[in-house]
Order: C-alpha cells, then structure tokens, then sequence
C-alpha cells in the first residue's frame, strides 16, 4: 500500500504536476491524521469502557455495603426503641419500690450491653486507600466521604460510652453488684477493699443503687441520641443507595424491598401481609419442605419487631401465642409470649407463661428472675 502512495506521488513529480502532487499530498495527510484521530477514539472508547465497568464493579460492591449498614441498623434501631421504652418503664417502677434491695433487683429489667457498631465500610476506604475513589463523580464522592464520617462518629461514640458505662457498673460491682444477673451477691463482694470489708453488703445498697440508676441513665441518654443519629444515618443510607442505583440504571430493587430476605416472614409483613394472614399462611406450610423461614426464631423475630418497632403490642401478642402453639415444647417461645403480657400489664397470665417456660428449661435464668421480681412485687 505504501508503495502504490509512492509510486502516485513520484508519477505526478515527473509528470511535473506539481499543484495535483501538493493537493494529493495534503490529501494524504488529511487521511493519516483521520486514521490517528479514530485509533485515538477507539482506543479512548475503550478505555472509557474498561474505566466504566470498574467503576459500576466499585457501585455494586458499595451498594452490598449500604444493603448490609442498612439492615444493621434497622436493627440496632429496633433494640435500641426497645431499650428506651424499657427505661421509661423501669424509671417510673423504680422511684415506687419501697426498698433499695428490691430497687436494685429492678435494674433486671434493663438491657446491660451498649453494643459495638460495625460498619460494612471496606470498600469506601479501599478506594480511598488506592486511590480509585477519584474515579467516583465528585458530587457521589463526597457524600461518600460523609458517610464514612458519620459511621466512624457513630461507631467511636457507641464505644466510649460503652467503656464509661461499663466503668461504672464495675465500681457498683465492687460493692457486690453482680453484671451478669444483676443480683446482690455476698461472694462479689470486693476483698481488696480493706474498708468495705468492714461493712455489711446489706450497708451497700444505697450506694449500689445510685450507681446503677446514674448508668442506666447515662446509658439511656445516650442511647436516644444514638437512635436520632442513626435514624438520620438511615435516610442518608437511603438517599446514597437510590443514587448509586440510578447510575447503575437501576439493577437493584429499592433498598427496602431487600432488607428482608424473600423468604421471611419479615418480607412478607413489610409487603403488607397482616399478622391473622401469616398465621395463617405459617400453618398451611409443610415444615419439611417449606422454602419459607418458619422457625421458632423467625416467628419471635416478627413478634418482636411487631412489639417494639411497630409498637402494636396486641399484635405482637398474636404472633407470639402462635409461636407457642406451634412450638410448644421450645422454652423460648413462653418467655417471649410471657415478656409481652407482662408489657400489656397482664401479669397472671405471663407469670403462668414464665413458669411454662421454666418448665421447660430450668436453666432459663430470665425467666427465674422475672418470676422473682414478680414475686417481690406481691409480698
């Protein structure tokens, strides 16, 4: 081919055609220069090809992360309603006991962990670590940034107040406080206190008691601001997710249709299934061969969230009558069927559904101290 270009230009130079030879020269150099701007093109075409699929790979593995913060704090936010409205509850019971002994014996009532707070944040810091987050449009950018931001603050916040909670629990625990059932126990008493070991547990009990309270408060406060922050965490989570799905064109469902696997029965009361028609639904299933999560478990876990997060109580009290009756051997199913009656004041029948429980499990220490307090309450 290059030979033929010559060949034409030397025929037109003896020819002596000069104005053609020019004109085909200059032609000559028009089509090189096009052939080096379209290798250019395709060759950026494919780069810009290579760089896109990259970066729809890095949306995919950030919407994984922001599925799985998502359900993580759903659910934190759940136990933390539940905490909070058991604080409330606990506050106006305890300032009404007639002793500091049973006062102290209230605090069983509280949920002692604060828990950590891990967030599924390894990609945003991947590609800052590489690099590769320059990649991401300025404006996802940031509010990627942002994110991470606030999950560090939230997760850095939950750790130093847990620390200082457990602090204090602690300094009540050397006066013979016991964390694990939060009963008042001679044999923890703290011998390396030389002065208290003059003193009688029984001389504690005040100081016990103000400790406690002052933590649980502590904690309290802590948690409702918690809950605020990750409420707004939420929605940012939300708002991120239709973004990244959007310049994915899309490809994923709505960030609330897949909190819940499709084969709960949480997804099945998120679609709008009423409590009667689950039931329903739950019994019809073959348990051997049911694609659908119908364990004990799945069934308290609905239950519960109905309970706090919902807070419709009487619903909440279907599922877990059900759970009793489909399980009826399952010590669990009792203890949650008897916290929820005891949450609608109806003490005779949880004290009966607690005792059913114990039956069943005799190790059951929740169930042992409920009954205990119960009958402190009575006397």
């Amino acid at each position: 081919m290059i030979k033929f270009f010559r060949k034409i230009r030397q025929d037109l130079l003896k020819e002596n055609k000069t104005k053609k030879y020019f004109k085909y020269a200059v032609g000559e150099i028009i089509l090189v220069v096009i052939g080096i701007l379209i290798a250019l093109q395709i060759n950026n075409w494919n780069e810009n090809r290579k760089s896109n699929a990259i970066l729809k790979n890095y949306y995919s593995q950030i919407v994984e992360d922001l599925k799985q913060d998502y359900n993580l704090i759903n659910s934190r936010i759940s136990s933390l309603e539940t905490n909070i409205k058991i604080y409330e509850d606990f506050k106006e019971d305890f300032q009404n006991q007639t002793s500091l002994k049973a006062a102290v014996i209230r605090t069983t009532k509280l949920d002692a962990p604060f828990g950590y707070l891990e967030f599924n944040s390894n990609t945003i810091k991947t590609l800052s670590t590489t690099g590769d987050i320059k990649r991401i449009p300025e404006y996802i950018r940031n509010k990627l940034i942002t994110l991470i931001y606030i999950q560090d603050n939230v997760s850095n916040t939950a750790q130093i107040n847990n620390e200082m909670f457990l602090k204090e629990m602690m300094n009540a625990s050397r006066l013979g406080y016991n964390q694990t059932n939060r009963f008042i126990e001679k044999e923890n008493f703290d011998d390396s206190y030389p002065l208290l070991n003059a003193l009688k547990i029984e001389d504690n009990y005040r100081e016990i008691a103000l400790i406690v309270k002052a933590a649980f408060k502590f904690k309290n406060v802590n948690e409702v601001v918690q809950l605020n922050t990750l409420k707004g965490g939420k929605a940012y989570i939300h708002n991120l997710y239709n973004i990244i799905n959007k310049e994915l064109d899309g490809l994923y469902k709505s960030i609330e249709s897949i909190t819940y696997d499709n084969n709960s029965l949480m997804f099945l009361y998120t679609e709008g299934k009423s409590v009667d028609k689950i039931i329903a639904f739950i019994k019809q299933q073959d348990r051997e061969s049911t694609v659908y999560n119908i364990s004990e478990n799945e069934i308290n876990l609905l239950g519960y969230h109905i309970m706090n997060s919902i807070k419709q109580p009487k619903e909440a009290l279907k599922v877990f009558r059900f759970n009793t009756e489909f399980y009826p051997d399952a010590f669990n199913t009792h203890d949650s069927y008897g916290e929820c009656l005891l949450r609608m004041g109806d003490k005779e029948n949880a004290i009966k559904a607690y005792k059913k429980s114990l039956e069943l499990n005799t190790d059951n220490q929740n169930a042992i101290e409920v009954l205990s307090e119960l009958k402190l309450e009575q006397q």
